[in-house]
């Protein structure tokens, strides 16, 4: 009796715990909303620097610095130590280790502007997700001015969400592009160009690395000129440079022996990233290379959870037919469009690397 009392008693625990887990997990979709709102005004109301700044502050103290009243910030308070952005101790609050390295100013690590891009540009766009699914279309656009289809082409229209993506995507690229400079060798390439390089922020980094290397940003005329100002002040004008024209109707520039899609082939469907390659291809000299870059989807297709989380935006919002492809589909892509040396590798945070060689 005894035996099976403990039994049914470890098992009456194990299924509290799981339920539990469930639960939370139930809490954190059904409040996502509520909990990414938590994280931007805190992020937007400086929270984090503040405490960095003071080590610890109680919940008076951190009001009077916001010029706040008290009952408010002890709401944001209560939502920033639940989900784990602060530590409470006694009647003290302080930054957890993972808030010092991604919400503080200061920190190298910081994703505050991916969090603005998040708040600004992202959430007016996913409450249109379901009926994107039954249209197959990014219906989630119609929250921007213009008439043009894809959401980089809109964003013109408006210089100031323009910047908030620009910097969102420096933010992902800075803290992508050093993973992408390790892994990547360019000793044997003269001139990279980047498709879709946005500011700069990766043909810099790789410039830097790499003090014999040519390399160019092939983009839109607007985003081009925010890449020359990068450039420029970076003092890489000598070796680095713009491109401007759209990759699916202009030529890549004839002196490319290596073309880079960095965070690009997400953006568009199937049909589109195979075109591409077969460009890619048709230009490249013998040896040159296609580099893509990118978080990846398991072959599985069971996650990781950026995969999850990264596709909505694009079939909502950015083009209407991109997401996270798996590795194999890349390679199979690669194979089918004559490139007979693929070789992959993977990286951290999700990211992978697939290097096809012409032969």
């Amino acid at each position: 009796m005894g035996g099976k009392l403990i039994t049914w008693l470890q098992i009456h625990v194990v299924e509290r715990l799981l339920l539990k887990r469930s639960f939370e997990r139930i809490y954190m979709v059904m409040g996502g909303h509520i909990f990414f709102q938590t994280l931007s005004a805190a992020i937007t109301m400086d929270l984090f620097s503040l405490l960095n700044d003071h080590q610890s502050m109680t919940r008076q103290q951190i009001a009077q610095s916001l010029h706040c009243d008290e009952q408010p910030i002890r709401i944001l308070l209560l939502g920033c130590v639940t989900l784990g952005l602060l530590k409470k101790k006694g009647l003290f609050y302080s930054n957890t280790f993972l808030s010092k390295q991604l919400f503080i100013r200061s920190s190298p690590r910081n994703i505050i502007d991916v969090v603005r891009w998040q708040s600004a540009i992202n959430y007016r766009a996913m409450p249109h997700f379901a009926e994107s699914i039954k249209q197959n279309k990014n219906l989630g656009l119609d929250e921007f001015p213009g008439t043009e289809t894809t959401l980089y082409e809109r964003l013109a229209h408006d210089k100031a969400l323009e910047k908030i993506f620009q910097d969102a995507m420096e933010s992902i690229s800075r803290q992508a592009n050093e993973m992408l400079a390790n892994a990547l060798d360019t000793s044997h390439w003269k001139h990279l160009v980047d498709v879709g390089g946005g500011n700069g922020t990766n043909i810099i980094t790789l410039a830097r690395r790499s003090p014999h290397l040519r390399a160019s940003v092939f983009d839109s005329p607007s985003v081009c000129e925010i890449a020359k100002a990068t450039i420029a002040q970076a003092g890489l004008s000598d070796r680095l440079g713009t491109f401007s024209g759209n990759c699916f109707q202009d030529p890549f520039p004839k002196e490319a022996d290596a073309i880079l899609f960095a965070h690009f082939f997400t953006i568009w469907s199937e049909a589109r990233n195979r075109a591409l390659l077969r460009k890619c291809y048709e230009s490249l000299p013998s040896g040159g290379s296609v580099i893509i870059f990118n978080m990846m989807q398991r072959d599985s297709e069971d996650g990781p959870f950026s995969a999850a989380m990264g596709s909505p935006y694009f079939l909502t919002l950015a083009t209407g037919e991109g997401m996270l492809y798996t590795w194999g589909e890349y390679v199979r892509w690669m194979k089918e469009s004559g490139f007979d040396q693929v070789t992959t590798q993977v990286l951290p945070r999700d990211h992978g690397l697939i290097i096809g060689r012409k032969h």
